[in-house]
């Protein structure tokens, strides 16, 4: 396996994103009073699903390649530009902030044969902050 091989550089079809959240803990007492308690000052559980619609069949091959390459839910790996291709500036900041972001697989990618040659490939990635 390749050190973090990023993720290969195509644009997809549609791009679904949902910001981290911070990394709390809600605790409720016996008279029904909940307060909650933070564990972090940063974002986590960022959320990144892309859709590659009517691709040809080598492009599911990279994707499926590159999910073999990190060793499946278990390794990270940084996003291309090209990624994000077609985004406003301000919205890619958003998504890539904070900067050591790391993405996951959070489940194998899906492959749908649309017809010979051509496929339709799904992703969901999770992103989470890296040590280094």
């Amino acid at each position: 396996m390749a050190a973090n091989p990023a993720f290969p550089r195509i644009t997809p079809t549609t791009r679904s994103f949902t910001l981290g959240d911070y990394p709390t803990k809600t605790y409720r007492s016996l008279s029904g009073v909940i307060f909650k308690r933070a564990f972090g000052n940063k974002q986590t559980g960022y959320t990144l699903d892309l859709t590659f619609k009517n691709v040809k069949d080598a492009v599911a091959v990279a994707v499926g390649q590159h999910y073999v390459d990190v060793d499946g839910t278990y390794g990270g790996f940084t996003m291309p530009d090209k990624t994000f291709n077609g985004m406003d500036n301000s919205l890619e900041g958003l998504v890539q902030s904070p900067s050591n972001i790391k993405w996951r697989y959070a489940e194998s990618p899906k492959v749908q044969s649309v017809q010979p040659g051509l496929s339709t490939v799904t992703v969901k990635l999770v992103g989470e902050l890296s040590v280094s």
